[in-house]
């Protein structure tokens, strides 16, 4: 294990434990990642609540985490670690691999991500290392502002509106938009590198709240009049039971939308996939009365 210069201590991951935010910082002394859980530490990930969560998320192994690392490092999704200073910026002289010059690349430090919490010289080639195109295709989603769909339902959601139980329920996108289904399309450069993002919706699962979830393809069809009683020919359901023993007397209705986003640039191409969900939907269903005399 080689030594890092003392003065850079960086923190890299964090976890959350009962009494405080606790953050993995580098030792240089050990040169080991270490669980920090004093107080007054913060997220650097901000969160990853947010397709697209800003530039310093990056994913590894299906999880998130920061796309800077210590000694100023930017992750590298090609060799899975930060990397980090050449070996002669840190003052080692190391001979190229067979085959290899300088002027063909450089050995660099590749700091691995917890668990390990250790770091190795890597060769890199020159220019391969810069900004992840991953992470500016996180920033033009980000910039995309999307946004869970807006319901559209029959029966509607009112006081004074109730579906009766075992007639048809149909569902749609109300007044769709770019940053509501797509297809809507950004792009994020910095430096030489540049990434063109494409986002759309594939499908929605409508959960019901009877138990039930719907999957549907497309928009769904708007309900009219004229419709009548007939089944919706995209996107329905229909409930079995009344709702008078649900919270608020209602089902609670969501819809989440699944978001693809098929990215492209850096020399590299990708797809990244999240949902949005709605906040509930009271829907109201009751049971039809005969009154005989």
């Amino acid at each position: 294990m080689l030594a890092v210069p003392a003065a850079f201590v960086v923190v890299v991951l964090t976890a959350t434990s009962a009494s405080a935010d606790c953050q993995e910082i580098y030792n240089p002394e050990t040169g080991q990642f270490e669980l920090d859980c004093s107080d007054g530490g913060g997220d650097p990930g901000g969160g990853g609540e947010e397709p697209g969560g800003g530039s310093s998320t990056c994913n590894y192994n299906g999880r998130e985490i920061p796309c800077t690392g210590p000694m100023g490092s930017v992750w590298s999704s090609v060799h899975e670690c930060w990397i980090g200073p050449s070996a002669e910026e840190i003052g080692d002289k190391l001979e190229p691999p067979p085959g290899q010059t300088n002027e063909d690349g450089a050995w660099r430090m590749c700091f691995f991500p917890p668990p390990g919490s250790s770091w190795e010289y890597t060769w890199v080639q020159t220019g391969e290392v810069g900004i992840d195109p991953v992470v500016l295709a996180n920033r033009a989603i980000a910039s995309m502002d999307l946004d869970p769909i807006k319901i559209g339902i029959v029966p509607e959601s009112a006081p004074n509106r109730a579906g009766l139980v075992g007639l048809p329920v149909w569902m749609w996108v109300d007044s769709p938009t770019d940053d509501t289904f797509g297809p809507i399309t950004a792009s994020a450069s910095e430096g030489s590198v540049s990434v063109s993002a494409t986002a759309s919706v594939s499908s929605i699962v409508w959960d019901m709240g009877d138990g039930t979830k719907v999957n549907c393809t497309g928009k769904g069809t708007p309900y009219a009049d004229h419709y009548g009683k007939q089944d919706s020919p995209t996107c329905g359901h229909r409930y079995a039971k009344m709702s008078t023993d649900q919270p608020e007397g209602a089902y609670q209705v969501t819809a989440t939308s699944h978001w693809v986003v098929e990215w492209t640039g850096g020399g590299q191409s990708g797809t990244i996939e999240f949902d949005l969900t709605t906040n509930p939907l009271p829907i109201r269903i009751g049971e039809a009365q005969v009154l005989t005399q």
